[in-house]
């Protein structure tokens, strides 16, 4: 059992014929740090399993301002989106992404295409309720990241940072965290100061 599996086996009961269906669809690739996984525009038609290394998603707004929409990797401290590389509206509508996908650091990914899934889930209802599980936890993802800037400013997004993800702080450099709480990397800096000096 690779750890891919052995992730989704915490999170649906997945039979030994299941695992096997999964090993024989399942590819590797590696990219470099720096590399562009998938790029704005483009149709994400796979789901990628990170094995090592980070790398984050983003986008840019109408005013060419980027945001860092979600970090990727894979350790204890993953949650079940942070393993998934996959924009799930592009990867179930096959319509083009608004995001991009680049590699932090040199990372080794498990690849599913979307016509190798649906493979799989129609020969089982237990891979089934994995991919329901993922749609599931994407919306969760959207609807809680689009409520936050929606609804909260930038010093209650770093307080919500450190009380259910203060773990990225010491896995990702300043102006990563800064872009994915939507202020520039000084307004971040004078965030801090402010709660540690009050």
């Amino acid at each position: 059992m690779n750890y891919f599996t052995q992730v989704i086996s915490q999170y649906v009961e997945v039979a030994d014929s299941d695992l096997k269906l999964l090993d024989g669809v399942m590819k590797f690739r590696k990219y470099k740090a720096g590399d562009i996984i998938l790029r704005e525009g483009k149709i994400c038609d796979a789901i990628m399993f990170i094995v090592s290394g980070k790398a984050r998603s983003f986008f840019i707004n109408h005013r060419g301002q980027e945001f860092t929409w979600s970090f990727h990797f894979n350790d204890a401290d993953s949650k079940f989106e942070n393993y998934f590389l996959v924009d799930y509206n592009s990867f179930l509508a096959k319509t083009p992404t608004n995001l991009t996908f680049e590699a932090i650091e040199d990372i080794e990914v498990i690849v599913l295409t979307y016509s190798d899934i649906q493979k799989v889930v129609t020969l089982s209802v237990y891979l089934e309720k994995v991919t329901s599980v993922m749609s599931a936890t994407a919306y969760q993802r959207v609807h809680n990241r689009a409520f936050s800037f929606l609804t909260l400013n930038a010093k209650d997004r770093y307080l919500q940072l450190l009380n259910d993800e203060s773990y990225l702080l010491d896995k990702f450099q300043h102006y990563l965290i800064s872009s994915y709480l939507g202020v520039a990397p000084q307004s971040l800096s004078r965030i801090r100061k402010e709660i540690i000096s009050s």
